[in-house]
């Protein structure tokens, strides 16, 4: 016997006796949200790198410019990321030229 079964026993004994289902299944939110609850992913949610919609490239700018475009994101407080301030900032040159 390990001096670690108890505490193995003790967080087991909480957990139903091996039953599924979730909390709110136990309280009655019903089959609906248990079958929510478990169809979940879990992880990371998928990102813009999976999204057939973009496509990644690679560009070379000045350190300097990098690190101030980055602070400047940072202060915003928007939680704006890097390669949307390029989408908007290329989607805006575009429009520009197509009006001339």
């Amino acid at each position: 016997m390990s001096k670690f079964d108890k505490l193995f026993d003790a967080r087991g004994a909480g957990k139903g006796s091996g039953k599924k289902g979730t909390a709110a299944a136990k309280k009655g939110g019903g089959k609906a949200q248990a079958a929510e609850a478990e169809s979940r992913r879990r992880g990371r949610p998928s990102g813009k790198r999976s999204d057939p919609d973009y496509v990644g490239f690679t560009t070379y700018i000045r350190k300097d410019t990098h690190h101030d475009v980055k602070l400047a994101l940072l202060q915003e407080k928007e939680g704006r990321e890097l390669s949307e301030l390029v989408e908007e900032l290329l989607t805006n040159w575009l429009k520009s030229k197509s009006k001339k």
